[in-house]
């Protein structure tokens, strides 16, 4: 791409945003911003960023103006709704719109090793990651998981690999990303406050594969019927994992205590034992199949795989243990952030349990995550904007205490618990209401957590 004197806007001022401009400057390009917050914050945002007027950026906070359709394309932070009026007039205009990691791919060199799905992206993405860097000499890693394809795509060279976790909202404005090996770890309901069904949310994810041709592999879950009609679609190869594989391979399952590769034709290969995992829950027995389906299908020999996995402790914020006090157990999910997400950690975690719900609610269905409440846990606290919503779900079906405050929340958890309990942060909700994003929640969570002090302590 040459960018050079080339206006570009960029809207949204988002971690992904800031990272295309930086990207778009770098490669020459006359680079505008456009964001709802405050002129006066956007402009302290984009300076705290690099991106001060010195460097030639100009922006408009409060809103989108049409100033932003003066550009060649423009690209677009991946909280954006595409249905923002400004979109549709850059369409009407024929304004191409681009993701961020649309941009990225074309200024990229080597393979792209993609994750995404509705849960397990960012421990599947990490796991792969390492896995590649014990196999391959440069290994870059990024996307959703918080480090922006821009902020290294320039660096890139033919023989690196690139790790991707990519979001249902970035895969909506991709057109030519193409992936050479792509996972889709599930499907469950998530995000239908942007979404008008489920059903759009899985064909947003399943962009992933729009591209792929017969060089490219895609590695779906055999465990989820929906997955049967995306290979259908499929025009690359198709690599599978989970429970039960049944006829479909080549593929990863886990039997009798051991991970397996069965290729193409049939053969099985043993790849590493279940005890060498750190990881708790069934649910990263899934990820770790999937992970080492698409490390194999890159090149990577069975021996890097079960030393990495005697290591991987799994990643923050999810199902992530904080402390033992007074002989209860505290664990961090809070990336946890919608109903499957959260029924998944009730399921890893040793009962009796108090579950910490609340936060944004995205409008899904409650019924599995109230059965779960009501059959796994002792009761739930609530706090934040969802919190009267699940208060009508549950009510009579589990004890409930109600929270004016996060940090009530943790108290009233704290309080409620007894020796041999579990406290778990799993919110089944976004953390918008609150904080700038579950990392924050969840280490909020952490600070609250070891300020607490033994119930004995207390008692006069």
């Amino acid at each position: 791409m040459n960018l050079t004197g080339r206006p570009v806007t960029v809207i949204g001022a988002a971690k992904s945003g800031l990272a295309a401009a930086r990207g778009l400057l770098g490669l020459g390009a006359r680079v505008f911003v456009s964001d709802l917050q405050p002129l006066e914050r956007l402009q302290k945002t984009l300076a705290e960023a690099g991106l001060g007027p010195e460097t030639g950026v100009t922006c408009e906070g409060g809103g989108h103006t049409d100033r932003a359709l003066e550009a060649d394309f423009l690209v677009l932070s991946p909280g954006v709704p595409t249905t923002i009026p400004i979109l549709k007039k850059a369409q009407e205009k024929g304004i191409p719109i681009h993701s961020e990691i649309e941009i990225a791919y074309r200024l990229s060199q080597g393979r792209r090793l993609v994750v995404t799905g509705s849960n397990g992206k960012t421990t599947t993405t990490t796991l792969l990651a390492k896995f590649c860097e014990k196999a391959f000499p440069r290994v870059f890693l990024g996307g959703n998981i918080g480090i922006p394809m821009m902020e290294f795509a320039a660096q890139t060279r033919p023989d690196d690999v690139q790790v991707l976790e990519v979001s249902s909202f970035q895969l909506e404005t991709i057109s030519s990303f193409t992936p050479d090996i792509a996972i889709i770890t599930n499907f469950y309901e998530n995000h239908l406050d942007r979404y008008p069904d489920y059903a759009a949310y899985c064909e947003a994810k399943e962009r992933i594969a729009m591209n792929m041709g017969p060089a490219h592999w895609l590695v779906l879950n055999a465990d989820q019927p929906r997955m049967v009609e995306v290979a259908a679609r499929a025009r690359c190869r198709v690599a599978w994992f989970g429970w039960n594989l049944g006829d479909r391979r080549p593929g990863v399952t886990c039997e009798d205590g051991r991970f397996i590769w069965v290729s193409a034709a049939g053969t099985r290969e043993v790849m590493c034992a279940d005890a060498s995992i750190k990881l708790i829950g069934r649910h990263n027995r899934e990820n770790v199949m999937a992970a080492v389906a698409a490390a194999r299908l890159a090149g990577a020999p069975v021996a890097v795989l079960e030393p990495v996995l005697r290591e991987f402790g799994g990643v923050e914020h999810r199902l992530e243990w904080v402390r033992e006090l007074d002989g209860v157990t505290f664990i961090n999910d809070s990336k946890g952030t919608n109903c499957a997400a959260s029924i998944i950690a009730m399921a890893a975690c040793r009962p009796p349990m108090i579950l910490i719900a609340g936060g944004r609610d995205k409008g899904t269905d409650l019924s599995e995550w109230v059965t779960a409440v009501r059959t796994r846990t002792k009761g739930a606290v609530l706090y934040g904007e969802a919190r009267e919503r699940f208060r009508s779900a549950l009510e009579g079906l589990a004890p409930l205490k109600m929270a004016e405050s996060f940090g009530a929340a943790v108290e009233l958890a704290h309080q409620w618990a007894s020796p041999g309990d579990t406290v778990l942060l799993s919110p089944a909700c976004s953390s918008y209401d609150l904080f700038p994003n579950f990392e924050v929640r969840g280490t909020v969570f952490k600070e609250l957590v070891g300020k607490l002090t033994a119930k004995r302590a207390t008692r006069p």
